[in-house]
């Protein structure tokens, strides 16, 4: 019988790597919890009860369709029946994720994805975001996959490889808006090599592959128009560079979104320092293919021409990615999110793994570098690693029972914004009256129409103050959620309460304090309700 030969010492360490990785993401979807706002906001959606509410719902949504009917798909089929389910699904795509690298890896004609794994593997706000009930997770997937088609169609366009390629470009697309111009980048560079090599049918098959997957999008073109009415509502007033910087430095940082003050790691300069180095080693390797063969036949069948044409793929695919992602975002003006920037860390840590991985594949020296390199970028996100994958991505399903046991029928529940009672909407089941601020009449989605119908009101809190006023003339209590101080100091007269809301920076939904305010006009008891990495569900209340 033939032995299986061993795996060889990188892949072996990326082997553990990828290992370490998937135990990540099995604790966080088993410590994540219930649902917060955005991942609500994706299962109502996808649960409306006909195809045609979906569509008319759809601009409340930040992605096409291809997520919320993957939900409903697996909802059909009783798969996402509850939390935990969601929890599942989002658990199969983050294993799918490290697959992918695996893949793409195997599809340039490289070894083991040594710089993925070490980038990506262990980085908090990755773990935050492949496995949300959102469409970006399966988006990294599909980016991966793609980078790996677009470059096998480079090397041989085969009719099985074009449509397969052509079929994943597809889904692409139709995961995130703007996943367009990451596939935008990555069929140009491909036709950029295509060029290089004299293979012009590879040039019309990449044209062809991008205007397939740009026309997919035209029937979104509705939905897209309509998102200039609500970009005041969503767009910086004090955007700049800088805060494209720091969106950055909090998606890099080596710290936990429980630990959202925490001092910033040395991951972003290490980040800047890695793809500097590749662009070098990739513009090195173009010099040294045009010394050694200058005649274009003999370049496409060498193996440093081979090389050198997957170095050039992936650095432009870095190159015009970032700058036209970077120009997207200088357009839209948004306040940033650590989840807008994993789509191009992605493509830069596969696109590293092409120049710095797959062209060198030796062991010694640059093996040896690379597994040192794992090594390092591990034990330094280890700790904000292991913290993101026991924190709870909201507590409003703890204030939601502790409301529903604790507050009469004759109750007012105010929450403190629209967004949270997407979330709240979800788990209360009590019998109190409850109403957000703005008060809106649907809470299953970002009803961002309402929400700027009613700030445009003259008196807008007027009806949130007279149910106030009724219930605690009624002798029943008022009972406010939402991002409180713990400490809430006493009112200076009957019917006027002093405390300073704060947005906590920490996952949304997380981390919303409770008051409760007698009918007699006088605060009787603050309660905090905290999240809690070994005891998510303790509530801490302080009698006053």
């Amino acid at each position: 019988m033939k032995r299986i030969p061993k795996p060889g010492t990188e892949t072996a360490a990326v082997l553990m790597g990828t290992t370490f990785s998937a135990i990540l993401l099995v604790l966080t979807a088993m410590n994540a919890g219930p649902l917060w706002r955005d991942e609500t906001n994706t299962f109502n959606l996808a649960r409306m009860p006909l195809l045609e509410d979906i569509w008319h719902n759809l601009h409340f949504e930040s992605c096409p369709l291809l997520w919320p009917m993957l939900v409903r798909g697996c909802e059909i089929l009783g798969l996402t029946d509850g939390d935990m389910s969601i929890r599942i699904l989002g658990l199969g795509i983050g294993l799918f994720f490290l697959t992918s690298l695996w893949l793409c890896q195997r599809c340039i004609g490289g070894g083991a994805p040594i710089l993925s794994i070490a980038l990506l593997g262990g980085l908090p706000a990755f773990l935050f975001v492949v496995g949300a009930n959102r469409a970006y997770g399966l988006a990294g997937c599909l980016l991966v996959l793609s980078f790996g088609k677009i470059w096998r169609v480079v090397e041989s366009p085969t009719k099985s490889r074009i449509l397969s390629a052509g079929f994943i470009c597809l889904l692409f697309t139709q995961c995130v808006y703007y996943d367009v111009i990451f596939l935008g980048a990555m069929l140009a560079a491909g036709a950029l090599v295509a060029i290089r090599r004299q293979r012009w049918k590879i040039v019309w098959t990449m044209a062809g592959m991008g205007l397939l997957a740009g026309a997919s999008l035209l029937i979104y073109l509705p939905i897209i128009h309509r998102v200039p009415e609500y970009l005041p509502f969503w767009r910086s007033p004090f955007f700049d560079a800088a805060t494209l910087w720091n969106g950055l430095s909090d998606a890099l940082a080596a710290r936990s979104s429980a630990n959202p003050d925490g001092a910033n790691g040395p991951q972003i300069w290490i980040w800047i320092a890695l793809l500097l180095v590749g662009i070098i080693a990739a513009v090195v390797m173009q010099r040294t293919r045009v010394r050694q063969t200058p005649k274009p036949e003999v370049a496409s069948k060498s193996a440093n021409a081979e090389r050198s044409d997957l170095a050039l793929f992936c650095v432009t695919s870095v190159v015009l990615g970032t700058i036209g992602y970077i120009g997207f975002l200088l357009k839209l003006r948004f306040f940033m999110q650590p989840w807008y920037y994993v789509g191009i860390l992605i493509l830069c840590a596969i696109s590293l793994d092409g120049i710095l991985s797959a062209s060198w594949p030796a062991l010694r020296p640059w093996g040896l570098m690379r597994i040192g390199f794992l090594a390092v970028m591990m034990i330094l996100n280890a700790g904000p690693a292991w913290a993101e994958a026991h924190t709870r991505r909201s507590n409003l399903d703890v204030v939601a029972a502790f409301l529903s046991h604790n507050a009469s029928a004759g109750d007012l529940i105010v929450v403190q914004e629209a967004w949270e009672g997407i979330t709240f909407n979800r788990y209360y089941r009590g019998q109190a009256q409850w109403l957000s601020i703005p008060p809106i009449d649907s809470h299953d989605v970002h009803r961002i129409d309402l929400v700027m119908a009613e700030m445009n009101q003259p008196e807008a809190m007027t009806p949130v103050l007279r149910a106030i006023t009724n219930t605690l003339t009624s002798g029943h209590h008022v009972w406010l959620v939402g991002a409180y101080p713990s400490s809430v100091q006493r009112m200076r007269h009957p019917g006027q309460l002093h405390c300073r809301p704060s947005r906590p920076k920490c996952p949304p939904d997380g981390g919303l304090g409770l008051i409760y305010i007698g009918g007699t006009n006088r605060l009787q008891r603050s309660c905090w309700i905290t999240r809690s990495k070994k005891r998510p569900k303790q509530l801490l209340r302080r009698d006053r």
